[in-house]
């Protein structure tokens, strides 16, 4: 007999992400913090943190700097130990710099 599945959480549909592996700068209220862009989307950006990065409160974080691609306002969408998912506070104005930046390198997300 087949197992009733229907206390699963049905997957949502999430926007296509580009797989990426680039430096980046956090940048808090009182100070800036190392990390590595993970991936990008439309919505937002995936960050890795250091070891020693990982004890932040993310309610100071402003925004970051790619080089490369660009400074977004962002906040902290979801964080696990030293992951974080930040979207961007202003979506229509970051589309244009990613727009940018997926035609200089050829590469898009799907």
């Amino acid at each position: 007999m087949k197992p009733d599945n229907s206390f699963f959480r049905q997957p949502v549909d999430t926007e296509s992400r580009l797989s990426l592996h680039l430096p980046c700068k956090i940048i808090l209220s009182d100070q800036e913090r190392q990390g590595t862009v993970f991936n990008v989307s439309y919505s937002g950006i995936g960050v890795d943190l250091s070891p020693e990065e990982e004890d932040f409160d993310v309610k100071s974080l402003q925004s970051i700097s790619i080089p490369d691609i660009g400074d977004f306002g962002v906040y902290v969408r979801w964080k696990r130990g030293l992951r974080m998912g930040l979207s961007f506070s202003a979506k229509r104005s970051s589309s244009p710099t990613l727009d940018a930046y997926f035609e200089k390198t050829g590469s898009y997300p799907f």
